[in-house]
């Protein structure tokens, strides 16, 4: 009887505690506190802005009954409130399952008189960041084991800084208010009278090393780390994810999400007299936004999707009532009006699933948009509503606008017929690629579709040539591309070339996804203004593969309109030497232990396959330890420091910002009439002329051809007498990169020698083979510039000198000691240690494929704790 009474004992937690669910709070006023009061579980966020407390107010109208916050708790710029304890006595989890800015989790920022935070009951913070910062008054921050509430400690990170120093507050077991001294010898406490909870585990010691910090039970099996309550993923009363037949999962697998905390089967749901939705399996108590109530033919309710009515979409959350959409029955206008927000990728996101528009689609003044390749499975455009009862398809007004539909995609046009107008970078051949798309049998029209106000500053069609760009050299943060040689006819034009790259870790990357029209996308831009064909694009992260595809820069006239550019290719960067572990934080729970947790590099620059640890005893002055107190990272200078690595364009410069007209600032097309037109008088004497032989008809009629040959064989001449007889005045470098180009014919290098007796079509074949020889020579010009270092190699000799080292330009590998993890452990427990000393503990991070690619060490001082404890 009494083992059946325990066990019934166990489950009741589980079974039969009452639960008040309430949605999100925001809280600004005494009076709001009301709604929080009952609630034991928030589906949402909590928060507390701009609250000013009054100073009669009685702490009690504050005080909350939550135990859980499904999403995050931000205290934000409150006045009078001095510990969080008056509000959340109970607060157990922070799921963190939606997060703040898409990062934090707990959030503590701007309270003017905030003394401590007081959540004296928290045990674990799931998901997301924790931030906590500019608090002045603000103590009791350093004295809590924050790694122990984080639930991934690999993955989560948190900030403190910039409130009360530690040094002006009072410690755990300090003196108080009336100067008596609190019996309190742990390390972690939340103030003066609350120690942190810790959950103890049945067993900590002669547990399996995988599992660290969280102890096992008595057989030896690790204490799950989803049961934040207990050891066992059975009958826990409190699950870090969900909860499923009294059992802690990490997600809901054939079952519907309830209150994202809690997996219940269809049955369940109908039970709870709540509607099962199947898109996201979730058990929900009314439809959302974009579904409507039906009841089937049982009476029981049920949420029918419904994309109904005129979609206007002017900004991102606009696109929220399209989310899971795939017949869109009415129409839809796109019209963005943000030019800095980075749309593109919602856009991407929320049409994702689009199929079917039954009525038209309408995209008109929409500066972000280069295509509308974002509508990627969209299949139909019916037009069971027409623009002014013709138009099915209405394009106007979008600057950046370049592409349709995506490549090898045909979207039908049932009814109707198509509108574009003022489209300057559309060309007007991609629209007229629309034609076999009708299905009305209506003729694309001028006045519809006009060649004049339709792609008239770009240059379209058969003018448009490939560039076939091969990368040439490559390091950790460098790469050298080259690209063929343009020919003769083209060179005159070539103002010089634009590389687009982005990071790529998937290689299905085109040309039009995710590009914003006003540069606000994760595309990088290098431009050079030079007709060399080589380029080296620096500043980029090691191991790291890219996309990127180049593109000329020409100037248009009206005889002569060549453009260019390339396919989408890849590369991928070499590893390099780790920075250090980001954080390194050790803790003492037993006399002769260390608990060391790190999380990983911010910049681990390749895969790194191991950590090394070293650890040491520390002899330590007692007025020295006052310094070490909190158990920081001692180089954390090295440890924070960022490099200067180039970000996409988040933003561009605007008319009315202050550097917008500055050269360097300016967009292309500004930039572009101040790189060409300049007064020629100034050039005549410097720049290098080549004659252009258009025909034989040309050659006879032009210079005489002596004059030319003559001019250049003097030189050649003059050249090589000079290098013969005196001394030369300039040095020759030999590298091994860049390969220097081709071996020039002798027409190139010895001029152009013709005869009085030759065919004068010979002569003018001889003299375009010079001149090819000569443009090609321009763009081979200043090769040693584009030289890319890369790491010496290892030496044979494990002990060369340092003078060996640098004659053989060779690097001798260090010789590594300590105790060498898997790259995957980021904790380590010290034992077998002395009770009540100083440890210097290091740890480093090793890059695979790398000469002496492990980091500089991170390194903190710890004390054991005494043995009396």
């Amino acid at each position: 009887m009494w083992p059946s009474m325990l066990w019934l004992l166990l489950l009741w937690p589980v079974s039969t505690r009452t639960e008040s669910i309430c949605g999100s709070q925001e809280l600004r006023q005494v009076s709001d506190f009301e709604k929080l009061r009952n609630c034991s579980i928030i589906v949402g966020h909590v928060h507390i802005a701009n609250f000013q407390l009054p100073a009669n107010v009685n702490l009690n109208d504050l005080r909350s009954e939550v135990t859980e916050i499904t999403d995050y708790l931000m205290i934000y710029r409150t006045t009078g409130l001095l510990t969080l304890e008056s509000i959340f006595p109970k607060l157990r989890l922070i799921r963190g399952q939606k997060l703040l800015f898409d990062r934090y989790s707990l959030i503590v920022y701007e309270n003017r008189n905030l003394r401590e935070l007081g959540l004296v009951e928290l045990l674990r913070i799931q998901k997301g960041y924790i931030r906590i910062e500019s608090n002045p008054m603000l103590c009791f921050v350093e004295t809590v084991d924050w790694i122990y509430l984080l639930g991934n400690r690999t993955v989560q990170h948190f900030s403190i800084k910039l409130n009360k120093s530690p040094n002006h507050c009072p410690v755990c077991g300090g003196l108080a208010a009336d100067y008596s001294y609190r019996v309190n010898k742990t390390i972690n406490c939340w103030n003066m009278q609350r120690t942190q909870v810790r959950v103890v585990p049945p067993k900590t010691e002669g547990c399996p090393v995988n599992c660290g910090r969280n102890g096992c039970d008595a057989k030896g099996y690790c204490c799950s780390n989803n049961c934040v309550t207990g050891c066992s993923n059975q009958n826990c009363t409190l699950c870090a994810n969900f909860l499923r037949n009294g059992r802690c999962v990490d997600q809901c697998i054939a079952s519907y999400e309830l209150n994202r905390r809690q997996c219940i089967s269809f049955k369940e749901c109908r039970q709870r007299k709540l509607i099962p939705l199947t898109q996201g399996y979730r058990c929900v108590d009314r439809c959302p936004n974009n579904h409507k109530p039906v009841v089937d033919n049982n009476g029981a309710m049920q949420c029918q999707l419904e994309c109904k009515g005129l979609f206007h979409v002017k900004r991102a959350a606009d696109l929220e009532q399209l989310q899971d959409c795939v017949t869109i029955n009415g129409s839809l206008i796109i019209e963005l009006e943000d030019i800095k927000e980075k749309i593109v990728s919602a856009l991407e996101q929320a049409l994702d699933n689009v199929k079917e528009i039954t009525g038209y689609l309408k995209i008109q003044q929409s500066a972000p948009l280069m295509s509308l390749t974002f509508l990627k499975n969209l299949d139909t455009i019916r037009g069971d509503e027409l623009i002014e009862n013709k138009y099915v398809l209405w394009v106007v007004n979008n600057h950046h606008l370049e592409h349709i539909w995506p490549a090898n995609r045909q979207v039908a046009l049932q009814r109707g017929t198509v509108f574009f107008h003022l489209n300057p970078r559309l060309c007007h051949d991609k629209i007229m690629k629309l034609q076999s798309s009708l299905r009305s049998g209506h003729q694309i029209s001028i006045a519809d579709v006009s060649p004049n106000s339709n792609g008239e500053r770009v240059i379209c069609g058969d003018l448009v040539q490939i560039l076939d760009p091969v990368v040439e050299d490559i390091n950790s943060t460098a790469v050298r591309i080259v690209l063929d040689y343009m020919i003769t006819d083209n060179i005159e034009t070539l103002i010089g070339y634009s590389y687009h790259y982005m990071e790529a870790p998937q290689r299905n990357i085109t040309m039009y996804d995710g590009r914003h029209g006003c540069g606000h996308d994760n595309w990088l831009m290098d431009v050079s203004i030079s007709k060399s064909r080589r380029h080296v694009i620096s500043n980029l992260k090691p191991y790291t593969q890219y996309a990127y595809f180049v593109k000329t820069l020409t100037r248009t006239d009206y005889h002569m309109q060549i453009d260019a550019y390339s396919k989408i290719q890849y590369f991928r960067t070499l590893p390099s030497k780790s920075s250090p572990v980001s954080r390194l934080f050790g803790t003492s729970d037993f006399s002769t232990q260390i608990m060391v947790h790190w999380w990983p590099p911010r910049l681990p620059n390749g895969n790194i396959t191991r950590y090394i640890v070293n650890y040491e005893l520390h002899n330590i002055t007692e007025p020295e330890a006052k310094n070490y107190a909190e158990n920081k990272t001692l180089n954390a200078k090295d440890i924070d420091c960022y490099c200067n690595i180039q970000e996409p364009y988040y933003s561009g410069p605007q008319p009315e910002d202050e550097n917008f007209y500055n050269k360097d600032q300016m967009i292309y097309e500004d930039a572009l009439p101040d790189l060409i037109y300049v007064s020629r008088r100034k050039l005549l004497a410097k720049k290098e002329k080549f004659g252009m032989v258009k025909d034989f008809d040309d050659l006879i009629a032009g210079r005489p051809i002596e004059r030319i040959v003559n001019r250049t064989t003097t030189t050649s001449t003059t050249t090589t007498s000079t290098s013969t007889t005196t001394t030369t005045t300039t040095t020759t470098t030999t590298t091994t990169t860049p390969k220097p180009p081709a071996t020039q014919s002798s027409l190139a290098v010895n001029g152009f020698k013709p005869t009085t007796t030759e065919d004068p079509a010979i002569q003018y074949e001889k003299f375009r083979l010079y001149v090819e020889e000569k443009m090609r020579m321009v763009q081979d010009t200043n090769i040693n510039d584009f030289v890319i270092l890369h790491d010496p190699p290892k030496c044979q000799n494990a002990h060369a000198s340092v003078a060996n080292q640098l004659e053989q330009k060779c690097a001798v590998e260090e010789e590594l000691s300590g105790i060498s993890l898997s790259g995957s452990q980021l904790f380590y427990n010290l034992t077998e240690l002395q009770p009540n000393q100083y440890y210097r503990i290091s740890v480093r991070a090793c890059v695979d494929g790398v000469i002496n690619g492990c980091s500089n060490p991170a390194t903190i001082l710890v004390k054991t704790i005494s043995i009396e404890l």
